[in-house]
């Protein structure tokens, strides 16, 4: 394994990394496992920095191990977040959630409350990746109690923007709106307390500068003090030196003068007078030395008696904190049990609910199947087609549809006329599927009963007949759709085509050419300058096998797993020119199994519906 390592790293990591991994070693190996601990930590966050996050793992892993047997709960808990972070990134999100849930109950034993709230966070983050609603919706309320009730704004934030993100999954707009409106007030919060803060801390260092200033002043004065004062008692201590050895010439000679006058009484006295200087000095020292033990005991007792005062004002204030501490644990833990209860029923009942509204969309989705044309009867109409339908949820928001029929307009012969159409209505799921049987029946009936059979004429009137059936011209409702209009005569070898901002392709001689639709929808919000436009219809001559494509943008707009970003039209127009050649039954399982690669392990983002066809001159 290391060897593997090595070789993405320069030679100057490759020696650090070596440096630190036989350190770990060695300290392993004589019992000191915390020292390991550091050194496994420094090897995997070497290999993280160098972006081998699958090389951190095992190091990461080592550090844990030691940092836990030696009660180190802090360490523990930073180390297995990382390692959560890690598998989330390389897309083993069961292994992420055991990690980030490891850390979270060292978080919640340790009791730290910021921490705690970032830790469900972590794990609503990872559920919200696996298409998991319900649990990251139900970790992100935990953490977003927290962060109120200690008052973090960013956490608050954070919780805020991840809870909107949910709720649009499942189709809550009205939360969606919500909690997007919370995050951006939040945001705005969040960017001027940043604001405010880098202030003070430039006013802070700006005081700390003039203080660090005028200390060294105030230094350089005191030294210079200092340098006088040494020398003055430099001076003064010369000076005792000099008259001490001044003194003790004089007595010399004082002293040999008398012993040769008085040489033997001298002598005696002498004798005598140094030894009542020798017993007064041994009393002088025993006096000195009592004197000096006895302060020493005093200023002993003085400083273990202040020593024994503090120790008992820290145990007593230690106790005070530690019982207040436990108070507010035993009313945290109460307050979790009863939240918990509730949470409990009140998940019980979303159950139930979700029980009978399964049940019900089954059913509607049962409708919808039966109402709109099977997939098959395309093939009947035009024999080289295919139809790419993947909703998103049971019932969809996107539906196909076409019709046969035969028109005479002067004719000796009835003219074959072959309608087929790619409808995008707002939204997904329940909403847009009741839109969706909105739409059918009144295009439906345009063609089939009213015998509309020029595609912007058909359009220009679905959008009257939209407008007036959900009475947007006097309520709020501004739902509506995007779509695309073909109608082949084969007689005449025509197509022709009129696009709800939705454009037509199609292909000829490996040549691509791209029809856009109108920038007004069908129905949905009133707009001024286009709404006295007509839809314009746009005609194409097949005199050579040409190929049509017309779809939503489900496939263009989902997001990728690798990439993070969508797949985008530019991707969608090179993969139409890659595959328009292959018979079509194949391009539709290509479509399928790219949309598939590119989705990875990330949650459908729309409805998605492709109709591709190949028409032939006569």
């Amino acid at each position: 394994m290391e060897s593997r390592i090595y070789a993405q790293l320069r030679d100057s990591d490759k020696e650090k990394l070596k440096e630190y991994l036989d350190k770990a070693v060695k300290y392993s190996e004589t019992g000191k496992t915390l020292e390991s601990a550091n050194y496994y930590y420094k090897a995997a966050v070497l290999c993280l920095e160098r972006n081998d996050k699958e090389k951190a793992l095992p190091y990461f892993k080592e550090s844990a191990k030691y940092n836990l047997e030696n009660q180190k709960y802090s360490e523990t808990k930073k180390i297995y977040s990382n390692i959560g972070l890690i598998y989330s990134n390389i897309g083993d999100y069961d292994k992420s959630l055991q990690y980030f849930n490891s850390s979270q109950k060292i978080r919640l034993s340790i009791g730290n409350k910021e921490d705690i709230s970032s830790g469900y966070i972590d794990i609503a983050y990872v559920y919200l990746i696996q298409g998991k609603n319900k649990e990251s919706i139900l970790h992100l309320v935990k953490a977003l109690d927290i962060a109120t009730e200690i008052k973090h704004v960013k956490l608050m934030m954070i919780c805020y923007k991840l809870l909107a993100e949910n709720y649009k999954n499942t189709g809550d707009i009205a939360k969606t709106e919500d909690y997007s409106n919370k995050y951006e007030s939040y945001k705005e919060l969040v960017k001027t307390k940043i604001q405010k803060e880098d202030q003070e801390k430039k006013t802070v260092e700006n005081l700390v500068e003039l203080a660090k200033k005028d200390a060294e002043k105030k230094a350089g004065d005191l030294e210079l003090e200092l340098i006088r004062k040494d020398k003055i008692a430099s001076d003064e201590i010369a000076k005792r030196r000099e008259q001490m050895l001044h003194d003790s010439l004089r007595i010399g000679e004082v002293l040999a003068q008398k012993e040769k006058s008085e040489k033997d009484l001298l002598s005696k006295k002498n004798s005598l007078k140094e030894a009542e200087l020798k017993q007064a000095n041994e009393r002088r020292k025993s006096q000195n030395i009592l004197i000096g033990a006895g302060f020493g005991l005093i200023l002993l007792v003085v400083a273990i008696a202040i020593i024994l005062v503090i120790n008992y004002l820290k145990s007593r204030k230690h106790s005070m904190e530690l019982e207040q501490t436990n108070k507010e644990i035993e009313i945290q833990k109460k307050n979790i049990e009863e939240k918990n209860f509730a949470l409990t029923s009140a998940f019980v009942k979303i159950e139930e609910q979700n029980k009978d509204i399964s049940q019900s969309i089954d059913y509607a989705r049962g409708i919808q199947k039966a109402i709109l044309p099977k997939q098959d009867n395309l093939n009947s109409y035009i024999k080289e087609s295919f139809i790419l339908f993947e909703p998103r949820d049971k019932v969809s928001g996107d539906f196909f549809w076409f019709h046969e029929d035969f028109i005479l307009n002067g004719d000796v012969k009835p003219n074959k006329k072959v309608f087929v159409s790619a409808i995008d209505c707002t939204g997904h799921g329940v909403p847009g599927a009741l839109l969706s049987m909105v739409s059918y029946n009144i295009l439906d009936s345009l063609v089939s009963q009213k015998k509309n059979y020029k595609p912007s004429i058909i359009l220009d009137e679905l959008h009257v007949g939209i407008r007036k059936t959900l009475r947007q011209d006097n309520t709020s409702n501004v739902d509506g759709m995007d779509m695309a209009l073909c109608t082949y005569t084969p007689e005449k070898n025509l197509l022709e085509f009129a696009g709800a901002k939705n454009p037509l392709i199609y292909i000829k001689n490996s040549t691509f050419y791209k029809i856009k639709g109108d920038v007004k929808p069908i129905g949905g919000m009133l707009y001024d300058k286009t709404e006295k436009v007509p839809f314009q219809n746009h005609s194409i001559l097949i005199d050579e096998p040409t190929i049509f494509y017309i779809f939503s943008d489900g496939y263009i707009d989902q997001i990728g797993e690798a990439s993070g970003r969508k797949f985008m039209t530019t991707r969608f127009k090179e993969l139409l020119m890659q595959i328009h050649e292959l018979p079509m039954v194949e391009q539709k399982n290509v479509l399928k199994e790219i949309l598939e690669k590119w989705r990875g392990n990330l949650p459908q983002v729309d409805d998605v519906m492709v109709i591709g066809f190949k028409l032939f001159p006569k």
